[in-house]
């Protein structure tokens, strides 16, 4: 360190400057690692961004040429081309489908009007589809038509032509109408069994009375059958825009054939319109069911005749199913083809005519294909061993209620549990039929047919199919509030009213 004694320097001389401690290496080292922090918490940062952004213009400028290349070959016109071309083969023969109902006709449930230039008529719109031009058949949806007094089918050209209802399936909800006059085209039946997800597919409809509206998307799922909105249902699921007016017309894959025919959406409480998720009722069921309808004017279903319930895991577990898949029978109908072929109440239906039963609703989807008469081979499990035996199929009993005597059920699930069934309730009785006579009304619960409970579909069916239709149908019923009473239902015979 520097002196400032005088003795150790002149008097003419200035004083030394005072010496800097030396800096020491540990702030040095802090000062270091400061520095490098920084770099880290703010450069790199920047640096990742801008090499993002270096890497996503380098992204974009490749897709682009590849594009302008994939353009230049055709490719890309060639792949839109699909979509026009698959339109041009369906559209020509889709159809718009108005049904009106004029008071004091019917008693089914009324829709939003749309639009009657003299304010008499109650009105629907929908879509529909001509599978046949020589005949003029043309497929839609059945609440399209329900309880219509006049059907108008405009075609692609513009031209309106009246329609009568061959015949309607509410089950399904599909319906086929006729029109006479000159029809130039008709769409094909695809093959809804080779969909896959993923696959494209267009919809083509008047939603909002806009005619041949065609849209785009995939198809989302298939199968499905856990959404009760129809008896029978196996729907495709689709993310091409439906929306309300669309119902009846069909969803095509892109050989511009009919795979399927649309009927429903799924919306939040909050809209009505196109959220997504379109169902369609695919063609490998909506083919029979209309060659059904025009052949017969109903749809004769395949009957095995057993009451079933849904395998619990535990009850799979105990009865040693392998897979704890199947349909546990509840019980057999009498002298119903199962009971001939010596099922019993516990056994687990695994297969039938060779296709694998999940459930019961597959099983009743299965059966329901089957032809009256045909021999077929049923795979039951039995003390923990599977068992073959065949089964005739007979004929779905319970069709001629509503025309005998006059009104018709439908299965209301238990809210608890579905799998434990529900109950049976009213929801159409016909006019001065029978069943109007005797007091029955919409909103009615069946008890009992006679001395047996009824709380399925296919009990009341047995129990119905037990009687001696001649002597009247006798039934317990209960009120909304509980109240319950007995009635007989004497057949109206030929008197029972026509629809």
């Amino acid at each position: 360190m520097a002196s400032f004694d005088p003795q150790d320097f002149g008097l003419d001389e200035p004083p030394p400057r005072p010496t800097t401690p030396p800096v020491r290496r540990g702030f040095l080292l802090i000062l270091f690692v400061l520095t490098l922090l920084a770099s880290l918490v703010y450069g790199v940062p920047y640096l990742a961004d801008n090499a993002g952004y270096a890497w996503e213009s380098g992204r974009s400028r490749a897709a682009s040429e590849a594009l302008a290349k994939l353009n230049q070959a055709g490719i890309i016109a060639r792949a839109s081309e699909l979509f026009r071309m698959a339109t041009a083969a369906a559209a020509p023969a889709v159809v718009r489908v108005e049904a009106k109902r004029f008071p004091g006709r019917g008693n089914g449930p009324r829709e939003a009007p749309a639009g009657d230039p003299l304010g008499l008529a109650d009105a629907s719109l929908g879509s529909g589809v001509i599978i046949d031009k020589d005949r003029g058949f043309v497929v839609t949806n059945n609440h399209v038509v329900k309880d219509a007094d006049e059907i108008v089918v405009r075609l692609s050209q513009g031209t309106r032509m009246p329609a009568r209802l061959v015949g309607a399936d509410p089950k399904t909800d599909l319906a086929v109408l006729q029109i006479s006059g000159k029809v130039t085209t008709a769409a094909s039946w695809g093959d809804s069994d080779k969909l896959d997800i993923g696959d494209w597919v267009l919809a083509i409809g008047s939603p909002f009375a806009l005619d041949h509206t065609v849209t785009a998307g995939i198809v989302s799922a298939t199968q499905r059958n856990d959404l009760r909105i129809n008896e029978y249902e196996s729907f495709i699921q689709t993310d091409a825009a439906i929306n309300p007016g669309n119902s009846g017309g069909p969803l095509i894959d892109l050989t511009g054939k009919v795979i399927g025919i649309n009927t429903a959406i799924y919306t939040s409480n909050q809209s009505q319109g196109n959220e997504g998720i379109g169902l369609a009722i695919p063609s490998s069921m909506a083919k029979r069911i209309v060659e059904s309808l025009i052949k017969d004017g109903r749809v004769i279903r395949g009957f095995v005749g057993v009451n079933m319930e849904l395998l619990t895991p535990d009850q799979a577990r105990a009865l040693a199913i392998p897979d704890g898949k199947g349909a546990l029978v509840k019980n057999v109908v009498p002298d119903g083809p199962a009971d001939k072929a010596g099922l019993l109440a516990g056994d687990v239906i695994v297969q039938l005519n060779g296709k694998a039963v999940a459930d019961p609703d597959s099983l009743k989807r299965v059966t329901a294909d089957l032809a009256v008469g045909s021999h077929v081979p049923i795979g039951v499990y039995r003390d923990g061993k599977l068992k073959l035996v065949e089964v005739i199929i007979a004929e779905y009993p319970g069709a001629p209620v509503l025309a005998s005597f006059g009104f018709r059920v439908r299965e209301i699930p238990s809210e608890e549990d579905p799998s434990l069934g529900g109950s049976l309730e009213i929801d159409q009785v016909v006019l001065e039929s029978p069943a109007a006579r005797a007091g029955l009304r919409p909103g009615l619960r069946i008890v009992a047919v006679g001395h047996t409970p009824v709380h399925t579909k296919a009990e009341y069916d047995a129990a119905i199919a037990a009687l001696n239709a001649d002597q009247g149908l006798p039934l317990l019923v209960q009120t909304p509030d509980g109240q319950a009473g007995s009635v007989t239902i004497n057949s109206g015979n030929s008197s029972a009213p026509r629809r």
